[in-house]
């Protein structure tokens, strides 16, 4: 806990900095502290990926980022230190109540961070995408290798950034990070919201973040790109409804900023984008002035996607496989990446690909409404929200605000069945309109702080005592949540589950690193590169009769797929 504390304040500081120079040289005047930090991720974001093209995230790296953060610092002290100030005083504004709840939340929040990692998903690609990125940058075709190294997340290149690799090897923890600053933000409102005015609608859906703890708190051992999704989701959908009705350039400015973040993270969120494009269009005659400035850092981000796919995939446009428009040496074999593209809106509807191929529309749909644990939990939650917001917005909220976010929220999940409606990926809505309800329902202080005091304590008790989910999840490996203990108050356990063995397997021209103890399919766990799961190689030289195989002696030049014939 205590380590991880420190990299936090480290964090903390070099995000601060560069997000304050960075509203400055958008001429932001204000911003909420949380926003300035979030941007001042993204900026760091940008300068990481842009590095890696061509070197690896280490400790060249970060002499680099610590030169250009000591050098702003230097140019925009004065603006730096107001910051701080600021920041300073709207802590000490929050009401005794908040503080104490701010203090333990994030008490709870490093004692997660600090527990052994529950989400697999960091045992078969988290892990490994940022080891990639740390010990070489982008890797031509690494797609070849794993599938899910294909997706190569803004958030692990952020985590890259921040994960100190050559001095320390336990920090994987951004995300947890981002939960602690989505958790101010809305305290902070919260504090707000009861001193000031109920009436104001934006600001109570905001401050009622915290309630859903017990949720993310999961998300926070690993470097989710879900978790920081959720919390732009909400920053997002605040600063939009606070600029419709009237305009502010400083909120529309960040408000680009963090959408693109946004798409940087998880391209499948593009539809957040519609909410600037709107207030874009809405006051034209105050947005025309930095049109092409935005343009500017719109048309950055955008390449950076492009080059990045273009190097780890062959497909500029990755994950649409539909879509190729150049021919790569080092792309999947297409009849690999249109059998997974199959698979993954399988899964989404919880089929097998065969199951999913045979079947009506209507059945994918009652077998996806239907489905065992969380994943029909939460379809049957969209699906009724869905049905009954357009009334609590017409009754309650009758703004044409929200029913802008009604509708970015109905075209995400018609676009989702299209490609892969998991609950993950539509969650940022099921957030949003259930604060929106949850808003309505509160309606006094007292109840307000019970609800809060409640359920920060639910969070906690997995940390404390052993958790089954099996009537969550049919996944053995998110059946049993993972626990503090004392041993990890300094040092956090290790940022994988799995023990280090491997063996080596010489396959062609590559010695591949098979982990000995981790028991699925994707799975690879913390072992040195290249690793892959023995049966993920069996599988697809037995069934696609192809093998990874290196272009050259040096990992750094990449790899493509090699067919092979059957013996």
């Amino acid at each position: 806990m205590l380590l991880i504390l420190v990299s936090w304040i480290y964090i903390l500081l070099i995000s601060a900095v560069i997000g304050v120079s960075t509203l400055k040289a958008f001429k932001i005047a204000k911003s909420h502290p949380v926003v300035t930090i979030i941007i001042g991720l993204f900026g760091v974001t940008l300068l990481t990926s842009i590095w890696a093209i061509a070197w690896a995230v280490n400790w060249q790296f970060h002499v680099l980022l610590f030169f250009i953060s000591c050098l702003l610092f230097v140019v925009n002290k004065s603006f730096i230190v107001s910051y701080l100030k600021l920041s300073t005083n709207e802590f000490k504004s929050l009401k005794l109540f908040y503080k104490i709840l701010f203090i333990v939340i994030s008490f709870l929040i490093l004692a997660q961070c600090a527990s052994p990692p529950f989400i697999i998903d960091n045992e078969s690609y988290y892990i490994q995408t940022i080891k990639w990125l740390n010990e070489y940058g982008f890797v031509k075709g690494l797609v070849n290798l794993h599938l899910f190294l294909g997706q190569t997340s803004g958030w692990h290149i952020l985590q890259s950034a921040f994960n100190f690799s050559f001095i320390y090897d336990r920090f994987n923890d951004l995300s947890g990070f981002m939960l602690l600053l989505g958790n101010y933000y809305a305290i902070t409102h919260l504090n707000s919201y009861s001193l000031k005015s109920r009436s104001v609608l934006s600001l109570g859906i905001v401050a009622l973040f915290p309630v859903l703890n017990v949720f993310f708190f999961q998300f926070i051992c690993a470097p989710s790109p879900d978790m920081a999704i959720y919390v732009l989701a909400l920053v997002v959908t605040h600063q939009f409804l606070s600029c419709y009705e009237t305009f502010d350039k400083n909120i529309f400015i960040t408000l680009v900023l963090l959408t693109l973040f946004m798409v940087i993270i998880k391209p499948t969120i593009l539809l957040f984008s519609i909410l600037p494009l709107i207030l874009f269009k809405r006051y034209f005659i105050y947005t025309r002035s930095i049109a092409k400035l935005l343009l500017i850092i719109t048309g950055v981000v955008g390449l950076i996607l492009i080059i990045k796919n273009t190097i780890i995939t062959g497909n500029p446009l990755f994950p649409l496989n539909t879509l190729r428009i150049a021919d790569f040496s080092w792309q999947l074999p297409k009849e690999i990446a249109s059998y997974f593209s199959l698979y993954g809106k399988a899964y989404g509807y919880q089929m097998t690909p065969e199951a999913y191929e045979a079947s009506s529309w209507l059945i994918r749909f009652k077998t996806w409404l239907f489905a065992s644990g969380l994943h029909g939990v939460f379809n049957k939650i969209m699906i009724s929200l869905l049905i009954i917001m357009p009334f609590i917005i017409f009754k309650f909220y009758n703004k044409r605000s929200y029913m802008v976010l009604y509708s970015v929220g109905l075209m995400s999940i018609i676009l989702l069945f299209a490609v892969s409606p998991q609950y993950r990926f539509f969650f940022p809505f099921v957030m949003i309109f259930g604060l929106m309800i949850l808003r309505l329902l509160i309606v006094n202080t007292k109840t307000l702080k019970t609800v809060l005091v409640m359920t920060t304590i639910i969070a906690a008790i997995p940390l404390i005592f052993s958790v089954n989910n099996q009537q969550f999840t049919a996944n053995k490996h998110h059946r049993i949540t993972s626990q503090f203990s004392t041993n990890y108050i300094i040092q956090p356990y290790g940022i994988s589950k799995y023990p280090k063995d491997y063996k080596v397997i010489a396959v062609g021209n590559i010695k591949f690193n098979i982990p000995e103890q981790v028991d699925f399919f994707w799975g690879t766990g913390n072992i040195p590169l290249p690793a892959i799961n023995k049966e993920q190689l069996d599988y697809f030289k037995t069934y696609f009769e192809v093998i990874p195989q290196q272009n050259t002696e040096d990992l750094k030049d990449g790899f493509y797929t090699k067919h092979v014939s059957k013996k």
